[in-house]
């Protein structure tokens, strides 16, 4: 619904829609002294309500409760607006609360977003009539079609803009696991080589270097001493083919760092702090593709769950392991019990020989993983 550093399309939108509001209901009342006596009053309340829009909006996308400045302001913004209704005589400011309707499906599900819209729609009618003493079904007739329109417009802009985080989640997971799959080929390509370098180069040179050694002692003279340059030459071959083919194993590396920052970078609905080192490794695969699943798994029991605006993880290198602390800044539901999520975790890492923990911090969630790593830094 917004963008961090700018303002979103539909902000603007409702922020122009307020102002004209505004200006509109100045320019009426120009007319009429009785009115101007009221706008010390009805200033500071339009003031108000664009701000705590304009506050509201600016918040984090995702859904859930916001913070409590955020919706502090949000029910400012419904209060001015009621305020502005029975103060002025204008049947136009129901766009106030069409506007405030508008942010509802952002914050709570459509069943509920429609039943606070139906009551406020029959306070605010119900209240005016009282004042007014006129029927107003028409007015509030139209006006409600409106404000039910804006919350289901508001409804399918949120559906689709959670298939597009999912979508550019499922990307970014792609992505990592694309670079996987490509160190698992590139290491067992090494494998191959390496093997075939020890087997039938390696025994080969193995077998000239013995039968040259047989020659040097059947033969004499200047013979004698080019074979035994030949039996130096076919060792030292033999000495290169080994420390190439325990290279090649060697280096069977899987960069750690290159993998999160595929995996953890612009995620959407949720600030995401990591630490890693740049040049940390793992030698296995395997243990690599369990640590982004866990990692990946974590993301998403944060962006489902636990309503956290911030997303933490922190991977260190201890004593031949690898560290993994995720943690986030959301609140654990009451009753909360283990799903197939955490499940599901812990046994990708006793599939590696490695620990999981859990524990509950100030109503926090915090999950420490240990995996074998044979970490190079």
């Amino acid at each position: 619904m917004k963008l961090k550093y700018s303002i979103a399309w539909d902000v603007l939108a409702g922020l122009l829609t307020w102002f004209l509001v505004f200006a509109l209901a100045l320019y009426l009342s120009w007319p009429h002294e009785q009115l101007w006596s009221l706008w010390p009053w009805v200033v500071p309340l339009f003031l108000l309500n664009g701000a705590g829009f304009y506050i509201v909006t600016r918040s984090d996308e995702r859904n859930g409760p916001l913070p409590r400045f955020a919706f502090i302001c949000y029910i400012l913004q419904l209060l001015s607006a009621l305020a502005l209704n029975w103060i002025l005589p204008w049947d136009f400011l129901a766009i106030l609360s069409i506007i405030w309707v508008s942010v509802l499906p952002y914050l709570v599900s459509m069943r509920i977003a429609v039943f606070i819209t139906t009551a406020l729609l029959g306070l605010w009618y119900g209240v005016d009539s009282a004042l007014e003493q006129r029927s107003m079904w028409i007015t509030g007739l139209l006006f409600s079609s409106f404000h039910f329109f804006a919350l289901l417009m508001k409804n399918q802009a949120r559906s689709e803009q959670r298939a597009k985080q999912e979508l550019q989640q499922t990307h970014q997971q792609l992505l990592a696991t694309q670079d996987l799959l490509m160190i698992a080929s590139q290491q067992q390509e090494r494998s191959r080589i390496a093997r075939d370098l020890h087997d039938v180069l390696g025994h080969h040179l193995t077998a000239l270097t013995i039968n040259l050694q047989v020659a040097g002692h059947l033969t004499e003279g200047e013979a004698k001493a080019k074979v035994d340059q030949c039996h130096q030459i076919a060792k030292l071959l033999l000495s290169d083919v080994r420390e190439s083919v325990s290279a090649l194993r060697e280096h069977q590396q899987f960069s750690i760092y290159q993998a999160l920052e595929k995996l953890l970078t612009a995620v959407p609905g949720v600030k995401v702090q990591w630490d890693c080192p740049q040049d940390a490794e793992l030698a296995d695969v395997k243990v690599a593709q369990q640590l982004l699943l866990i990692v990946q798994e974590a993301l998403t029991n944060t962006l489902r769950h636990s309503q956290a605006t911030e997303f933490y993880l922190s991977v260190k290198p201890v004593d031949g392991f690898l560290l993994l602390t995720i943690d986030d800044n959301g609140t654990v539901a009451q009753g909360w019990k283990p799903g197939n999520g955490l499940t599901g975790m812990k046994e990708r890492v006793a599939s590696c020989a490695g620990t999981l923990v859990w524990h509950i911090k100030d109503n926090h969630f915090n999950l420490q993983v240990t995996l074998p790593s044979g970490l190079q830094l």
